[in-house]
């Protein structure tokens, strides 16, 4: 009996997680790794620009405030370099100019800080799915 396959169906999803705050970062990695993912964590736009061209990235996770450039720069850098990987930003920031830029920008999900594990784990597997629903034909 042949098993119907969709490409990429096993296929690791690896995801980078951009903040500043090293703690949240390793967090965020813990959480994505307990439940499949392949997560990488760095603290700025500039080291996560170095780790996007190292691989395919399936998602990537992006602080909105940080030092010298922010979650928007890299979003721009991203949609400019590699427009097929989905962006996820996290914010504890609700001013009316970041809500207004967040759907301008083309951001996947926003996630805000504090969030639950959960919150977390959902908006990613909403943007990023381990794996994809298939229906068998009988």
């Amino acid at each position: 009996m042949a098993t119907p396959t969709l490409e990429g169906q096993n296929r690791l999803r690896y995801v980078l997680i951009v903040d500043d705050e090293e703690k949240l970062g390793r967090f965020i990695s813990i959480v994505l790794k307990q439940i499949g993912y392949i997560p990488v964590a760095c603290q700025s736009v500039a080291e996560a620009r170095k780790q996007l061209d190292t691989r395919d990235w399936d998602l990537v996770i992006t602080d909105i405030v940080m030092p010298r450039e922010s979650g928007f720069d890299l979003m721009r850098w991203v949609s400019s370099h590699y427009p097929i990987i989905p962006v996820i930003a996290m914010t504890a920031h609700t001013t009316e100019a970041i809500e207004n830029q967040l759907p301008k920008l083309g951001f996947s999900e926003v996630v805000y800080k504090p969030f639950t594990i959960d919150t977390m784990r959902q908006a990613v597997q909403r943007v990023v799915p381990l794996q994809p629903t298939v229906e068998m034909a009988h």
